[in-house]
């Protein structure tokens, strides 16, 4: 018998979002685990697949059409603030009930993302000086920040994950990943 298809709740375009510090992880991590992902059937949308050109807003619908998210937190994560923007339209969705979030901490101590301490907050303080006229700005990427790294994910920065080649270690946590990912779409 044929599952029948909901046409007032089609599936989501995208059913994973994956949030993430393009400059850092963009050519090892990501890629890595894009094609994993996508090897399995899951699709995937990253920044890199917007059209150029277009309003960097259009991701926000992105998330809206995702059923998961993956925020990637990394040392450099916070440089950005449309990691953060995207952070908060997550909470957001998040709070609605509309999409689920997966924070994955990548060679950064959870620590430092939870409290905002070590070279994570030092990246954060120099995005709230420059917004220091703008504290609902500031206060929505703090409970954005909050709320994600409130959730179960992973951590990646166990030394004995880093010991060896960049391929091969990278490989060893997109495995890992697909397994959890796949088990969540089952």
């Amino acid at each position: 018998m044929e599952p029948e298809v909901d046409q007032k709740h089609p599936p989501p375009q995208h059913q994973v979002f994956i949030n993430f510090r393009g400059d850092q992880l963009r050519n090892n991590f990501i890629s890595h685990l894009v094609k994993a992902l996508k090897g399995h059937g899951i699709n995937v949308f990253i920044d890199t697949y917007e059209q150029k050109g277009k309003d960097i807003k259009n991701l926000f619908k992105r998330i809206e059409e995702s059923r998961l998210a993956l925020a990637v937190f990394s040392t450099r994560y916070t440089e950005s603030t449309w990691c953060l923007e995207e952070l908060v339209n997550i909470k957001n969705r998040v709070d609605l009930g509309t999409l689920e979030v997966l924070p994955i901490f990548y060679k950064v101590p959870t620590a430092s993302v939870k409290q905002l301490v070590g070279e994570f907050g030092d990246h954060f303080r120099r995005r709230e000086c420059e917004y220091r006229h703008e504290q609902p700005k500031i206060e929505r990427w703090k409970k954005a920040l909050e709320c994600v790294t409130g959730k179960l994910g992973f951590t990646m920065d166990e030394k004995r994950y880093y010991e060896s080649l960049d391929s091969f270690k990278n490989a060893y946590i997109c495995v890992y990943l697909l397994i959890k990912l796949c088990s969540y779409f089952k």
